[in-house]
C-alpha cells in the first residue's frame, strides 16, 4: 500500500466513529434483512465496532521486532501484505462477521 499503517488505521478511526454514529440505522437494516430484534441488531453493529477499534491500535501492536538470540545471530519479525482478503460472511452476523476481518487485512 501507498499509505503507511499509521495512515490506514487514521482512516480506520474515522469509519469506526461512522459506525458509531450510524448504529442504530445500520442495526435497522439489519432487522429488516435479518428479522432480528433491535436488541440483537445494535448489539451486531457494536462487536463489529469494537474489532473496528481493534484495527485503530494496530499501528502500536504490529510494530516488528528484532531478536538477538546470540552474538552473531538476529531474528527479525516484520509484516508483508499480500493484497488479497475475503470474508464469507453467514446471513445471519451480516455486520458483525465482516469486521472480524476487513478492518484488520486493511489496516495491516
Amino acid at each position: 500500500s501507498a499509505l503507511t499503517i499509521k495512515s490506514r488505521a487514521a482512516i480506520m478511526l474515522k469509519f469506526h466513529g461512522l459506525l458509531r454514529d450510524h448504529a442504530a440505522e445500520l442495526a435497522q437494516l439489519i432487522v429488516r434483512e435479518n428479522g432480528k430484534n433491535m436488541t440483537e441488531a445494535l448489539a451486531d453493529v457494536a462487536k463489529g465496532n469494537e474489532t473496528v477499534e481493534y484495527a485503530c491500535s494496530l499501528p502500536q501492536l504490529a510494530q516488528g521486532k528484532t531478536l538477538k538470540v546470540s552474538s552473531a545471530v538476529s531474528c527479525t519479525d516484520s509484516r508483508v501484505p499480500l493484497g488479497v482478503i475475503a470474508s464469507i460472511v453467514p446471513f445471519n452476523f451480516p455486520l458483525m462477521v465482516p469486521m472480524w476481518t476487513v478492518p484488520i487485512a486493511l489496516v495491516m
